[in-house]
């Protein structure tokens, strides 16, 4: 079938002829008939749902007008959202009190109400709770920063917290923390490390400070404070007309310096056999063996993060039936501030998300438009068989955010795998500063409110059908996140950038060419990879091809010897570029060596032919478009497929032509919900 696209999207149904891999036993929907059945008018799981926005006095009569309009214009669901301008005390009683009423309420017109873990974010300091009830939780340092100096002088106020001091000799730093009192007061080049702690005073913190998530007992601290009154209040809705829990923006970032915990250095000793002391240097200079000082750092800072924040809202959601969703700290890949991998934490969610801000490709590019992060997403709900996935989208999209440009947004969004939209924001009030927190607002004061049950509709019967059975891909690329772990922190951002753009720009060119992959996180892979046959598996999901994509360089120890396997059995590797030649940060023969397998193919450069012969399949072939930009999700049901397309671009229609095997076509309409035959040439079961 041919067809042209301009800023439209399509989506088709194609019944199968022959039998198709089994159904999840999970509540979606699997087959072709209970998909049209609910298309026209799909229920409040699948309607969006938005951050519901208490910044007020909060009183019963703006819930039950605010609740009663979102309902009028299709709404599923709220998140009630705590932020800046609020006046009700949060997690007061008068807040539970307010939360019951409305529970009560959103019950009574069948909307779903969500908790939000914080007030207004990031998640983690309770709108100052912790930091009152657990001082530990910030006063024990979570920075180390640095101070260089010609003559050793630990005078200064700033230096009352030192925890080591270096001493260069010839090209090395050399620990000499145990010799500080033999050497105060000579000439020398010197560097100080000490301890800061999270700067207080900020709006952001209610005027209190962020808290160490990685240091022990604060996570469960957060929960025991946030989560008791909600289950006081709600804990026997929990699973049913309280389906779960989001966070919100929850990171590891340092403010300054390098990131630190109070057992950091043990944590790391126990992992890799070494002092994290002695080569403290390498994580911000190109010293030492920096390479894999500073990919076990990081590595450590990343299992400390699942192990003390994600896990234990992982097993508190699973054991109170609700399911745990929200989103990490923007899409900044390869600059890791905030978090080692966020990939590895989508994991430990039941409904993993992210965050979308904006409406600008130019002046926010890791934003919409970045493919990677949706691919990350969908990636992980594929190789964990989740069903839905989150995306907070248009914050900061500004009060000129058009029906247009909110449809064309999540139109690529649900072309790369999100399927549950939730909308930043709508605020109880807009009064002073609220009008500029981040607009738009979704709410009866926008001028076109009254139509905005044309939006809810059209993304609850896309979200009906990209929920629908599970998207199977074939092909595994591996992401070079350990790599880039090597070359941030110190040195020129040169390499760093050079990783993230070629990574970037390889997705987007496979994307243009409409090849259908997987992303592969070296964290889940050491977790959750076994290797069958000629398969490598991650969870759910099992590969007949792996990708090294150009600038890996370094491999984990637990990928490298799944690899091993794979290759042994006869498994394809392609890789493009040079070869990777670390594992864990160390150079490896034995890595040397397997790079010259025969099922291992190297490339210069990914093109158009090697898509060709590498990533396309019997049973579907799309034709890449020369013009606009074209997005595709295709999904397998027990009797067929559904098959969505979408062109991002503002300015170029798109020409394509999909060749799917099937018995009969069928054109879904999620702006009308119509379901009509479609023309369509057949030759043999295509």
């Amino acid at each position: 079938m041919n067809f042209r696209i301009l800023l439209l999207t399509l989506l088709f149904a194609v019944s199968a002829c022959q039998n198709t891999p089994e159904p999840i036993n999970d509540d979606r929907i699997n087959d072709y008939h209970s998909l049209i059945e609910e298309f026209p008018d799909p229920g409040v799981d699948y309607r969006p749902a938005p951050l519901w926005v208490w910044n007020n006095e909060v009183s019963k009569e703006d819930i039950d007008l605010s609740l009663a309009e979102l309902k009028k214009q299709g709404i599923g669901g709220v998140y009630i959202h705590p932020r800046i301008g609020l006046v009700t005390e949060y997690l007061s009683e008068e807040w539970f009190e307010l939360v019951a009423y409305s529970m009560e309420k959103a019950k009574e017109i069948d909307l779903k109400v969500w908790i939000y873990d914080e007030n207004v974010c990031p998640s983690g300091f309770a709108g100052g709770h912790v930091f009152n009830e657990m001082p530990e939780s910030y006063n024990q340092g979570t920075s180390l920063l640095t101070l260089k100096m010609d003559r050793l002088d630990l005078s200064s106020p700033e230096l009352q917290r030192v925890k080591f001091v270096y001493k260069k000799s010839e090209d090395s730093w050399v620990n000499i923390t145990d010799q500080t009192k033999q050497e105060e007061g000579k000439e020398g080049a010197y560097a100080v490390v000490y301890l800061k702690n999270f700067e207080t005073g900020s709006r952001s913190y209610a005027g209190f400070s962020y808290v160490d998530l990685i240091a022990k007992g604060v996570t469960e601290k957060f929960m025991e404070i946030t989560m008791e009154g909600y289950e006081k209040v709600g804990g026997d809705e929990f699973g049913k007309l309280i389906p779960g829990i989001f966070t919100d923006e929850p990171q590891i970032g340092s403010e300054e310096g390098l990131r630190y915990t109070p057992d950091l250095f043990d944590e790391f000793r126990k992992r890799w056999g070494y002092s994290l002391e002695d080569e403290l240097m390498s994580l911000t200079e190109e010293t030492g063996n920096w390479k894999k000082a500073r990919h076990d750092y990081r590595s450590v800072l990343l299992e400390m993060f699942i192990d003390r924040w994600a896990r234990p809202w992982y097993e508190y959601t699973e054991e109170n039936d609700l399911i745990w969703t929200g989103h990490y700290w923007e899409n900044t890949w390869p600059d890791i501030y905030h978090g080692p991998d966020n990939m590895a934490m989508y994991a430990w969610h039941q409904m993993p998300g992210i965050d979308m801000l904006g409406n600008s490709l130019e002046n926010r590019p890791d934003q919409f438009g970045n493919n990677m992060t949706v691919k990350e997403l969908s990636s992980i709900a594929n190789q964990f068989e989740r069903h839905r996935t989150l995306s907070e989208s248009y914050g900061g999209a500004g009060w000129d955010l058009r029906f247009e440009d909110m449809k064309r947004l999540g139109d690529w969004e649900y072309a790369l795998g999100v399927n549950f939209l939730n909308q930043h924001i709508s605020q109880l009030s807009l009064v002073g500063y609220r009008k500029q927190n981040y607009p738009q607002s979704f709410l009866n004061y926008d001028p076109y409110w009254d139509l905005y049950k044309n939006q809810t509709d059209y993304f609850a019967r896309l979200s009906l059908a990209l929920s629908s059975g599970r998207q199977i891909n074939k092909t595994l690329i591996l992401e070079p996140t350990t790599s880039v772990w090597m070359y941030y922190g110190g040195g020129t951002d040169q390499k760093l950038n050079e990783i993230g753009n070629s990574f970037k720009a390889m997705i987007q060119f496979l994307e243009d060419q409409q090849a259908e992959y997987d992303l592969g996180c070296e964290n889940v892979i050491k977790d959750h990879g076994k290797v069958s046959g000629k398969n490598f598996i991650i969870n759910k999901r099992a590969y007949d091809l792996v990708l090294i994509p150009e600038g890996m360089e370094n491999l984990d120890k637990a990928s490298f010897e799944l690899l091993q396997e794979y290759v042994s059995n006869g498994g394809k590797v392609l890789q493009i570029g040079s070869a990777p030649s670390l594992i864990d940060g160390t150079e490896s023969e034995s890595l040397s060596e397997l790079t010259k397998s025969g099922s291992w193919i190297s490339h210069a450069s990914l093109n158009e032919q090697l898509v060709k012969d590498y990533f396309s399949g019997d049973d579907f072939q799309m034709t890449p478009s020369s013009t606009g930009r074209v997005h595709h999700m295709r999904r397998q049901l027990k009797d067929g497929q559904v098959l969505f397309v979408s062109n991002f671009s503002l300015e170029e229609e798109a020409n394509t032509r999909v060749t799917i095997e099937g018995a009969s076509l069928e054109s879904l309409c999620p702006q009308s919900g119509n379901v009509a035959p479609v023309y369509y040439e057949k030759k043999g079961n295509q």
